[in-house]
């Protein structure tokens, strides 16, 4: 049976039967586990992208929420799948396995393309600028580095803007989209940060064979408490800013399951050793304090007591207290510290060419995009304010960063941030994944996945809760 609803600015189909979806969704996350096992690896290296695209058509078309949560699934553990198929079939630096969530995070583009009138509403034009910064920087990227690596650097600048305004376009939707993502980031938290512990006291074959494999040194050693943790993720970076927004998301709601991913997940995280992520964690936490009203404060103080007390024994133990103590340490004396030395040298030597490129290098000269260049212009940044510039240029870096300031501060000053616990935490997310800019560019990629999708919720929740309310409306 089929029914079709039609709302302001959305018309969606429903089909009923909805338990008959979770089949091929059990099915799709079975099969590459049972085809290792019976080692038939090199078969789930063609038919997993294919698989998570056909399901990301199905849901996309029929389940909008489920849709979501597969997305989110596929930046979670896709790495993880992709280490289990090297290790049976062959290191590969390049994995077809990894397009996945890049494929099904495109099905956005449709929706972008079907309601292009809705781009008109002021609530998305901070998000579109960002967008016509992207493709200025595309444009420039085709003449410079060819069109190959540009398209290819194009993935990670325009996809998590495009999922970001799905979800925004979408406020229809948004009581079901904000349940089933709360529900996937707590069991994504207790996933990732469960196989994360497991993987310090000691690491798998597959990851032993990735962490040697990529010669990724500040990993750390293939050896039990020698791990770096990075859990599903390929290196601890992107690990740890995977869980600072799922572990932020889990002040949104409560249920038996949030106390055990809260424990695992951030005993993860700070095994993770990656600070950046603590201090974007710290800058979320502190909006929240400021946004939450004082009986949700008093819940998440109780809640966050409890959790540190189940997740002491775990953290004061030996090499775990003193891998924390050694991190810590290095905080408190920046100074010494080599990775902040190698970084305040980056700035020095590139600042000045950063921002003296008004045109820009393009996408595609920069990270593993530019590997498909032959322009010369490989650079590998550490830094999100330079690189933005660097490869956007004059106009469309000024398009791109006045898009982020503005949708953060519209979202983030919200009333409906004091009223609803989701859209604080989602304006949360957001606000700590652009903290952290000064070091990494953490506005693109699986990062800015966190940061586009949840500035995307948080205009879902300010144009539903507008809906009765004339004088807050945005359409």
């Amino acid at each position: 049976m089929v029914s079709t609803i039609a709302g302001r600015g959305v018309v969606r189909t429903v089909r009923h039967g909805f338990d008959k979806i979770w089949i091929p969704i059990i099915l799709f996350w079975v099969f590459p586990f049972a085809f290792y096992l019976v080692h038939l690896s090199s078969v789930t290296n063609y038919l997993f992208p294919v698989a998570a695209f056909a399901l990301g058509m199905a849901l996309y078309r029929s389940h909008p929420a489920l849709y979501l949560s597969h997305t989110w699934w596929l930046w979670f553990i896709t790495p993880e799948i992709r280490r289990l198929v090297d290790y049976q079939i062959g290191f590969q630096p390049i994995s077809l396995i990894m397009l996945s969530p890049y494929l099904v995070t495109g099905l956005a583009f449709f929706t972008v393309i079907t309601y292009l009138p809705q781009l008109r509403y002021k609530a998305l034009f901070p998000m579109v600028l960002a967008l016509f910064g992207v493709i200025y920087g595309y444009l420039v990227g085709i003449i410079n580095a060819g069109i190959m690596p540009a398209t290819f650097g194009l993935l990670n600048w325009i996809l998590p803007i495009l999922f970001g305004l799905h979800t925004a376009i979408y406020w229809r939707e948004y009581e079901g989209f904000k349940r089933t993502i709360y529900r996937t980031f707590v069991w994504g938290s207790l996933v990732m940060g469960l196989y994360g512990l497991f993987q310090f006291m000691d690491p798998p074959p597959w990851d032993r064979y990735w962490m040697i494999s990529s010669k990724m040194l500040s990993i750390g050693l293939p050896l039990p408490f020698h791990v770096r943790i990075f859990s599903t993720m390929n290196s601890p970076g992107p690990f740890a800013m995977e869980l600072m927004g799922t572990l932020l998301m889990l002040a949104a709601g409560g249920g038996f399951w949030r106390v055990p991913a809260a424990v695992f997940g951030y005993s993860a995280f700070l095994l993770s050793l990656v600070r950046t992520a603590w201090g974007g964690w710290a800058v979320g936490i502190l909006y929240l304090i400021y946004r939450f009203k004082p009986k949700n404060l008093i819940r998440y103080f109780f809640g966050a007591l409890l959790v540190a007390m189940l997740a002491l024994p775990v953290l004061t133990f030996g090499p775990i207290a003193k891998d924390l103590n050694n991190r810590f340490a290095s905080i408190q004396h920046v100074q010494q510290n080599a990775s902040y030395q190698t970084r305040i040298s980056f700035y020095e030597h590139f600042l000045g060419e950063a921002f003296d490129t008004p045109i820009g290098q393009g996408i595609g000269n920069v990270g593993v995009a530019a590997r498909l260049s032959s322009s010369g212009h490989v650079v590998d940044f550490d830094s999100g304010i330079m690189e933005i510039p660097y490869v956007l240029g004059w106009l469309g870096g000024s398009l791109f960063f006045l898009g982020t300031v503005w949708i953060s501060l519209y979202v983030s000053l919200s009333k409906w941030t004091k009223l609803d616990p989701f859209m604080a935490v989602s304006s949360a997310i957001a606000l700590a994944t652009l903290s952290t800019i000064p070091l990494f560019n953490n506005l693109i990629g699986t990062a800015g996945m966190f940061f586009w999708a949840f500035v995307g919720m948080a205009v879902a929740g300010i144009r539903y809760h507008g809906l009765h309310d004339p004088h807050t409306m945005t359409s």
